[in-house]
């Protein structure tokens, strides 16, 4: 509401005595300027700030926001700091609002709780202070008794629920009167696990080095070459040894034997088990016993012992068990010899009806499997080695061709795998507990020799006529992993290293090829240890 000036003062002289009367004298002898000293300078000042009345009566003038000049006289304009946002005016008024903060005592967080979780079909209750009916929903009341017997029983018999399953269709089933059926996560992908993209591992396809082997003989009844478990690899060329350290990648030539006797010939090696001792087969039959780290000249090198038949008759294979050496002759007689005693023929095999050429002992030396050219594999039992007249204890004449390629499943020692030559070309499993043929793979070509790798679970084998090559082949299925080329002639024999990566081939193209196809990852490697460890850390 507005009043002029002469107005009030009119009202004002009208009563002298009423209290606006005295309320405008009292102010009139004030000064509103509270700086000292300012009263001399200035007079005093009335409420409204100067002579000439205003036509009307104005707030902002109180607070010295009133526009114009005032010759310095009253309350001056006080400019205020600029604000960040320049569309923003001041609109005259002090104290502005603070954030609003809602009283919740009043709110009622569980009965929402309630209404929230309630399915959309249930009846429910609207009164707040009674209580609800009695469930009447038979399923309703199964889940009850299941999370009350769950919530009841100790947390340790929880160890049969997978929560993550990394396999399809793997997940357990979910427990009898479980409402819930996605309660188990069936897998941590959004795409089934077939469809996901497994990558193989890389196979060279080269090898890694290629040693010359001059001298090397191409037959299939020999066996010549052989790599230590002190990684020493020993090749057998005419009528010399070469040894090759595989850590310094040194050549020595270890033996050297007389050119002028052709029964000198070399036709079979082999290690013992320790890599300490190294025996030769010749041509005439002899069994030649060395030890490495006294043929510091091949030429004048002498043999620990050497061991003679009665007959001349070519040594084809060589085995060791412990201290005795066994030898599989032309003749198909296995002879076993002591190499600790003087009369050091203890016990002799009679089972092949043509020559020996592929000879093992099973990882638990119980068993000494051998094949021959008569397309026999024989399985022995050890504790006949000095018997009179033993027999084999299974005869296995599913091949229609020479057996040569022998070996034993490292992981399952019962279980034997033989390979076939031209005729045959197939890769049979045999298990020795009854004697019975569990696979026949058709190999494409003749098999020269098998071994097994016990850290990716697959069998390679080398092949002659007509391919040349070498197969790796995933167990058990045998789906075929990779195939390695580069030899120009049959492959005769395969030698795997002591830690397993690695696998020199021998062919008749007088070169050898060390191929590195068994890498192992060393965060694969550490996850074996730590589970044939039972799963702890060391």
């Amino acid at each position: 509401i507005s009043f002029s000036v002469l107005e009030m003062s009119q009202v004002i002289k009208s009563a002298p005595s009423s209290p606006l009367g005295k309320l405008n004298r009292k102010v009139g002898d004030l000064s509103l300027n509270k700086t000292p000293g300012s009263a001399s300078r200035r007079g005093n000042v009335s409420l409204f700030g100067g002579k000439t009345p205003n036509q009307s009566f104005n707030h902002s003038s109180i607070f010295g926001c009133a526009g114009g000049k005032q010759g310095g006289r009253g309350l001056t304009k006080r400019d205020l700091t600029p604000s960040r946002n320049p569309n923003r005016t001041f609109n005259g008024t002090t104290g502005g609002g603070d954030r609003f903060i809602p009283s919740r005592c009043q709110t009622q967080f569980d009965y929402a709780n309630y209404m929230l979780s309630q399915p959309e079909d249930s009846t429910f209750n609207t009164s707040l202070s009674a209580p609800n009916s009695p469930q009447k929903n038979p399923e309703k009341e199964g889940m009850k008794q299941m999370m009350r017997t769950k919530s009841s029983s100790d947390m340790s018999t929880f160890n049969d629920e997978r929560i993550f399953v990394y396999k399809k269709n793997m997940a357990p089933p979910p427990p009898t009167g479980h409402l819930n059926q996605p309660k188990v996560l069936y897998s941590t992908s959004a795409l089934a696990t077939s469809s996901v993209r497994r990558t193989a591992r890389h196979i060279p396809a080269v090898p890694e080095r290629i040693l010359d082997a001059p001298s090397f003989i191409d037959d299939y009844y020999t066996n010549v070459l052989d790599w230590s478990s002190t990684g020493l690899v020993a090749v057998g060329l005419g009528f010399d040894v070469y040894m090759w350290n595989s850590e310094t990648g040194a050549i020595d030539h270890l033996i050297a034997l007389d050119e002028n006797d052709d029964g000198n010939t070399i036709t079979a090696l082999k290690w013992d088990a320790d890599g300490k001792y190294i025996s030769l087969g010749t041509m005439d039959g002899t069994v030649r016993l060395y030890d490495p780290e006294r043929c510091t000249d091949p030429n004048t090198a002498r043999e620990l012992r050497k061991m003679t038949i009665d007959r001349s008759c070519r040594t084809g294979v060589l085995a060791w068990r412990h201290h005795v050496v066994s030898a599989g002759h032309r003749s198909g007689q296995i002879l076993h010899h002591d190499v600790r005693v003087a009369r050091h023929q203890i016990g002799e095999f009679v089972g092949h009806t043509q020559e020996v050429c592929g000879m093992k002992w099973s990882p638990d030396l119980k068993y000494l499997a051998s094949g021959g050219g008569d397309n026999i594999v024989n399985v022995w039992n050890a504790n006949d080695l000095t018997s009179s007249n033993p027999a084999p204890v299974y005869i296995l004449n599913e091949h229609v061709s020479t057996v040569r390629a022998i070996q034993w499943c490292p992981w399952k020692p019962t279980t034997l795998a033989t390979g076939g030559g031209t005729q045959d070309r197939t890769l049979k499993l045999w298990d020795v507990n009854g004697g019975r043929m569990m696979k026949s793979i058709d190999a494409g070509s003749q098999v020269t020799d098998i071994i097994f790798n016990s850290d990716y679970k697959e069998v390679m084998t080398s092949h002659g006529i007509p391919d040349f090559e070498i197969k790796i082949w995933k167990y058990p299925n045998f789906s075929e992993v990779a195939t390695l080329g580069g030899h120009t002639a049959r492959v005769l024999s395969l030698a795997q290293s002591p830690c397993g990566q690695q696998v020199m081939s021998a062919a008749a193209d007088e070169s050898l090829r060390i191929w590195n196809c068994f890498k192992i990852d060393k965060s694969t490697a550490k996850l074996a240890q730590r589970k044939a460890l039972g799963g702890s850390i060391r």
